[in-house]
């Protein structure tokens, strides 16, 4: 509970910089951030642990309304395929996810332009695929701490790139 509660306090404090382009993974930290209270919870426990054998609505108990059961059993349909997927990584595929905004931070001040136009690349199109992998490796505590960094570079670097948002 006290994970939940901690995960909760961060999506709550994320602020997203109003000047960087309004990526998909942004989007989604907003939708995490929009959901019902009753629905916070259980999209938590979906994409934190997976035991098939286990329930969330106790035996015999009849929910007040189907479409979100429903809807809760396709997002924690979905987020089981991803945290599968997510524990198959390889090590060097977690060790980037975790660490990228690390290593960029390190590189010159002066970007090279095959460095920015990979970092702006994956930023605009691969970005929500990071988060995806990153929240089911570690938590979304995590992906939010290493998204603020990279927002920092993004600040810094990709509204210096010249081109139109993508």
């Amino acid at each position: 509970m006290e994970e939940f509660s901690n995960t909760l306090e961060a999506i709550k404090e994320y602020i997203i910089p109003p000047e960087l382009p309004r990526q998909p993974a942004f989007q989604a930290i907003d939708q995490v951030k929009t959901l019902p209270d009753f629905l916070m919870f259980p999209a938590f426990l979906a994409l934190r642990y997976h035991d098939s054998s286990t329930s969330a609505l106790p035996r015999g108990c009849s929910p007040p309304d189907m479409e979100i059961v429903n809807a809760m059993k396709a997002f924690s349909s979905f987020a089981y395929k991803a945290h599968t997927e997510s524990q198959s990584t390889s090590d060097a595929l977690s060790y980037a996810c975790q660490n990228w905004t690390i290593h960029l931070s390190r590189a010159p001040n002066r970007w090279d332009e095959k460095l920015a136009h990979t970092f702006k690349s994956f930023w605009n199109h691969h970005l929500l695929s990071w988060l995806e992998r990153q929240w089911c490796l570690n938590d979304l505590r995590s992906c939010l701490t290493i998204l603020s960094d990279g927002q920092e570079l993004a600040k810094e670097h990709l509204l210096q790139v010249p081109g139109p948002p993508q």
